[in-house]
C-alpha cells in the first residue's frame, strides 16, 4: 500500500509502479482532499487518514499489508502501525512530528490566492526542491501535474491537519516491526533520521547520494529497487 506525499495522489507513484508489480500486489489511492478523493471542508488530521486507510483495507481484504509512506505518508503509516497489525514499513522522507508551521502558513496563503501551480513554481525558485528534481523535465512535470491536480481547499486542509500532528518519537519505541527508512542526502527532513534509529527497535536505514525529498520522481528506479530488496 503506497501512501503518497502532500499536494500528491496516486500519480506520485506512477514510475514507481511498475517495478513493485511485478513480484507484488500494490494499491495506490488518493489521500483525503487530494486527487480524485473527496475534499470535506474541515482540516485533515493524522489519525483521520489513518481511519480512511483503515476503511479502504479492510474493504480490499488486506489484513497485513506492508506500508509505504512518503511524507505526510509516513506520519499515516506510523499511526496506522501503532493501532492495527503490518507486515512491514517502508517510509521514505520521513516525518515524526509536526513539521514547523511558518513556512506552511505561507504555502497556505500562496496556494489559496493564486493556486498550486504557483506554490511550486515559487518553491523552485526559492531552491526549495533539489536541483535532480527541477532539472529533470519528466520528474519536474510529473510534480506539477500532481499538485495542479491537487484543489487549494484540499491543500489548505490538510496542512491545517499536518501542522497538528502529534508528536510520535515516544510511541516509535512501540512498532515492532521492520522498518526501512529512505531519504534522499539533499531532502531536509533527512534530520529526522537519528530520531528514528535511536526509538525503533528494528530499523534501517538507506540514503541515496545527491538527491532530494522527491525520491518517487527524482529517481523512481532506484527506489523502486530498494524497496523491492526490502519486501
Amino acid at each position: 500500500m503506497l501512501i503518497h506525499h502532500l499536494a500528491g495522489n496516486y500519480k506520485s507513484w506512477k514510475f514507481v509502479i511498475p517495478k513493485l508489480t511485478l513480484d507484488s500486489t500494490v494499491v495506490v489511492y488518493d489521500l483525503r482532499g487530494h486527487g480524485r478523493s473527496s475534499t470535506p471542508n474541515s482540516p485533515y488530521n493524522i489519525e483521520e487518514h489513518s481511519s480512511d486507510l483503515r476503511g479502504l483495507l479492510v474493504q480490499l481484504g488486506m489484513e497485513k499489508p506492508v506500508l509505504v509512506g512518503h511524507s505526510i505518508g509516513s506520519l499515516i503509516a506510523i499511526d496506522y502501525a501503532l493501532k492495527y497489525p503490518v507486515e512491514k514499513l517502508i517510509l521514505v522522507g520521513a516525518l515524526y512530528k509536526a513539521p514547523s508551521p511558518e513556512v506552511y502558513e505561507k504555502y497556505v496563503r500562496i496556494a489559496v490566492n493564486f493556486g498550486l501551480r504557483a506554490l511550486a513554481e515559487y518553491r523552485r525558485l526559492h531552491k526549495e526542491f533539489a536541483e535532480t528534481l527541477v532539472s529533470n523535465y519528466h520528474a519536474w512535470n510529473s510534480l506539477l501535474e500532481v499538485y495542479e491536480e491537487t484543489t487549494p481547499i484540499g491543500y489548505k486542509n490538510a496542512v491545517e491537519g499536518l501542522l497538528k500532528a502529534k508528536d510520535y518519537s515516544d510511541e516509535l519505541r512501540e512498532i515492532n516491526v521492520n522498518t526501512l527508512l529512505v531519504y534522499g542526502t539533499y531532502d531536509g527532513l533527512i534530520t529526522n533520521m537519528n530520531v528514528f534509529k535511536n526509538n525503533m527497535k528494528n530499523v534501517e536505514t538507506k540514503t541515496i547520494e545527491g538527491y532530494g525529498h522527491f525520491l518517487n520522481f527524482e529517481n523512481p528506479s532506484l527506489l523502486s529497487d530498494i524497496i523491492k530488496n526490502f519486501l
